[in-house]
């Protein structure tokens, strides 16, 4: 990693791609699959792809399949990078065949005509998107100087965050399908401007065993368990990763049902701060404009104030007031309060998505950051197929035992739904308490040895 310190300009085209990632996932997860499943307006060439009274289940299979790839090839594409020899670098390559076939991907999705194809298309699509994502994330330390991590963690908060707003509202004014072409075109756009504003060295020798992939093909289970041996080296970045999955299984559990819970307990009545909004979708897309760039505007304030009171605090903060949201849900009458009761969840993912990623680049040695950054994904990934891996069919057979009238879709389902995700968030404060070191020593981070619990957590 050079020790130069970086211009804000090439940090900003460093993030450049975390917009991409994160414009995405913002459209796709939060509003495009679920009307491309149930489309307010089926139609020739855009038909129904489930049956309405199954969709939360529906989204449960396309999700779940789709996030489990995500777990695997994640951490996977990581490791392989820190061990790859190219003169275009480690992670740049990896990055661009990733990128490349995750349009290809997003093309296939936008014309699928059967639910199974498109089970089949988004689980490629995510085996793309995260072997890019993989490489990149260690991409990010290999090229940020300890010192300059609060910054660029700011910046990368703010683009993830810009991502998801912007991907939520556009895919709320356009129809689903052209939404995934513009997807694809986001993608291309943002992974081209960070691989060429972003130069890598030539990458040396490897780093690390050199002679694992033949050896994973002739002992699977003994490369599988040397290759988490090295995480018990750093349980602190454990521990860390391990509460990052409980408190975005909170988060996703809410933001994945939001269209079905609005579409399901308030239809017909898409009003919100006195203007009407017509559709479910559209109102979902506003709704999770408004929570974000809330969320947006506590980003940087909060990854500054971590570097003065701790990473630790933060985090937990956060996870109480993900928890709170969650209660509050509970009271909503109307769409507006559920958009007021959602803002202390918006502060929950500001605060969480700048700090988080911090926290881990302090604990996880520089030297192995693709293996593990790319490894916290399990936590990403892993929590965004738990929620509705967990919750989709319970919700659907709750509203089915709460239909309150012929024809009128039930909603008690999405109650059970808060408190589990308050349950989640609460438990990812809790799990925070283990963490006992804030920072990995640079020579500790250089040689690879375990880090001594020195400076105890904040």
């Amino acid at each position: 990693m050079s020790s130069r310190r970086l211009s804000a300009r090439r940090q900003l085209l460093l993030a450049t791609f975390w917009f991409g990632i994160s414009f995405v996932w913002g459209a796709l997860l939060a509003v495009t699959l679920t009307f491309l499943l149930v489309p307010e307006h089926p139609g020739p060439g855009n038909p129904l792809l489930v049956s309405p009274a199954q969709k939360n289940t529906a989204l449960t299979v396309l999700e779940s399949g789709g996030l489990l790839v995500a777990v695997i090839v994640q951490p996977a594409a990581g490791a392989l990078s820190d061990r790859l020899r190219t003169r275009w670098g480690r992670r740049r390559p990896v990055i661009a065949v990733g990128a490349t076939g995750a349009v290809v991907c997003l093309l296939l999705v936008a014309g699928a005509q059967a639910f199974l194809f498109l089970v089949a298309v988004y689980c490629a699509l995510q085996f793309c998107m995260n072997i890019a994502q993989g490489a990149y994330q260690g991409l990010l330390p290999d090229t940020v100087s300890a010192a300059q991590r609060g910054g660029a963690s700011g910046f990368l908060g703010v683009a993830t965050l810009s991502g998801q707003v912007v991907g939520a509202v556009a895919a709320g004014v356009i129809a689903p399908r052209t939404t995934c072409l513009l997807i694809a075109g986001v993608v291309a756009l943002t992974s081209v401007l960070t691989l060429a504003g972003v130069p890598e060295r030539p990458a040396g020798a490897a780093v690390g065993d050199e002679a694992l992939p033949s050896r994973m093909l002739r002992q699977p289970l003994r490369a599988v368990r040397g290759y988490l041996a090295e995480f018990a080296r750093y349980p602190d970045f454990c521990w860390v990763v391990f509460s990052r999955f409980l408190i975005f299984t909170g988060l996703a559990g809410i933001q994945r049902f939001a269209a079905n819970y609005i579409r399901d307990t308030f239809p017909g009545s898409y009003r919100l701060f006195g203007f009407d909004l017509g559709s479910a979708q559209t109102t979902t897309s506003v709704m999770l404009a408004v929570v974000i760039l809330c969320g947006l505007a506590v980003t940087y304030p909060a990854v500054r104030l971590s570097d003065t009171v701790g990473r630790r605090r933060i985090l937990v903060a956060a996870a109480v007031a993900g928890a709170c949201a969650s209660v509050l849900f509970f009271f909503a009458t109307n769409v507006t309060q559920v958009v007021l009761f959602a803002l202390p969840a918006a502060v929950c993912f500001g605060m969480v998505v700048s700090v988080d990623w911090a926290f881990m680049a302090d604990l996880a040695p520089r030297r192995r950051a693709g293996k593990f950054l790319g490894f916290s994904n399990v936590a990403t990934a892993g929590a965004q197929a738990a929620a509705p891996t967990v919750l989709g069919p319970v919700i659907d057979a709750v509203n089915a035992r709460s239909v309150p009238a012929p024809g009128v879709p039930g909603s008690a389902g999405y109650r059970v739904l808060f408190v589990v995700a308050a349950v989640f968030f609460l438990l990812g404060a809790a799990v925070l308490r283990r963490v006992r070191t804030t920072h990995l020593a640079e020579a500790d981070d250089e040689l690879g040895v375990l880090p001594a619990p020195a400076a105890l957590a904040t």
